[in-house]
């Protein structure tokens, strides 16, 4: 069945002997994405690789299954029937995706709302073939074609918690402590839904991790808890380029209770029609106050030191790694691996602190006129400026 996953017999074969590496396409706690070419037939293919001292066995069999079995859907990676094991490694083939991911098309002010709308609706048909088989991905970033099925497990499955991507983590599992255990369910997928599509429209993530410790994201608590009578309601400034209405179901998606979010992607749909950037968008509208969290800063670029210690490590398993690479660098760009991003001097709560100071200025301005007024009422008014 689907969900019963097969274990079998891994084949032994070593790298160097059948495959050139072309490209070292992604890499991080999670393994290897090798571009290479098989010798024999000259034919490019991607290989994902699994470091042995970091994933169990069952963990490589797991991820295997779930890319065999929902890579079916049109918008979703294929892998192929092809697993091997390297003295280092627990080797898979996957379908090439020879752009990149959508990171490489993101620019600091997003794809335009139309290109953001095909996306959304892709990955929300991708997402909810997975739910229909009950499956939770738990790993939905920037991609047209959803991939990456080693935390994809069975909803209501006891996951633990572990090396998540900060931004695009819902608040209910970033509250949990590394290792503690927690149920996979749709919520979290309806959450990294809404930051994707999020990206997509402004070109920046929202804030660096859905947390009370992070500036951005406690000023969007406030704003969607403010009722505009005891609270000002004060809007985040990329929330701002968004419409009423997407605003709205923005506020649904990324709700901080995960029992209060839609059960399904498909309530997107009832706002695809509608518009989702503000009509007084312009091309200036993020400025520069936003760039910690835009693309540039959040794209993954191994340093020099990262690069040669996996080379170093690939070739003590046996794997050729001086093949020239040059032709492919400008087709394929970097996945996101990384969550770390700089943050930059927050403008806006400077303009806060700064009206906040100003306001107080005022107020004891007008108490200090008050009181001196009533003492000598032809005092000059510098008697207040002390």
């Amino acid at each position: 069945g689907e969900n019963k996953i097969r274990e079998f017999e891994l084949e032994q074969v070593v790298l160097s002997e059948e495959f050139d590496i072309l490209q070292i396409v992604g890499e991080g706690w999670f393994g290897k994405i090798l571009l290479v070419e098989h010798r024999v037939t000259d034919t490019e293919m991607v290989l994902k690789a699994l470091p042995k001292p970091y994933v169990t066995l069952k963990d490589f069999y797991t991820e295997f299954h779930y890319g065999l079995h929902l890579g079916s859907h049109k918008n979703i990676i294929t892998t192929y029937d092809v697993a091997f094991e390297t003295p280092g490694f627990y080797v898979f083939s996957q379908e090439y995706a020879p752009l990149g991911d959508l990171t490489s098309n993101v620019s600091e002010t997003g794809i335009g709302e139309l290109y953001s709308k095909r996306v959304a609706k892709q990955v929300s048909e991708a997402t909810r073939s997975m739910d229909l088989a009950k499956n939770i991905g738990n790993d939905i970033y920037l991609t047209i074609k959803l991939c990456d099925f080693g935390e994809t497990r069975k909803t209501g499955t006891l996951v633990r918690r572990r090396n998540e991507w900060l931004p695009y983590s819902p608040p209910d599992v970033l509250e949990r402590n590394t290792d503690e255990t927690y149920k996979a369910e749709t919520s979290q997928d309806i959450w990294q839904f809404a930051i994707v599509v999020f990206v997509c429209l402004t070109g920046c993530l929202p804030w660096q991790k859905a947390a009370p410790d992070d500036p951005r994201y406690s000023r969007y608590l406030y704003w969607i808890n403010s009722t505009g009578v005891l609270m000002p309601i004060r809007q985040p400034k990329l929330f701002k380029i968004l419409s009423n209405k997407a605003q709205r179901w923005f506020r649904k998606f990324l709700e901080p209770r995960p029992d209060k979010r839609p059960k399904d992607l498909g309530e997107m749909y009832k706002y695809v029609e509608d518009r989702w950037l503000a009509r007084s968008l312009t091309s200036n509208t993020n400025g520069n106050e936003e760039d910690g969290l835009c693309p540039s800063m959040y794209s993954f670029h191994s340093s020099a030191d990262e690069k040669n210690k996996l080379l170093q490590t690939l070739t003590q398993y046996g794997i050729e790694t001086t093949v020239d690479r040059g032709a492919k660098k400008d087709r394929i760009k970097a996945w996101i691996q990384s969550s770390v991003i700089e943050e930059d001097r927050d403008e806006d709560e400077e303009e806060e602190r700064r009206d906040s100071a100003r306001e107080v200025n005022t107020n004891l301005a007008r108490e200090g006129n008050a009181r001196n007024s009533t003492r000598n009422p032809s005092s000059d008014s510098r008697s207040v400026s002390k």
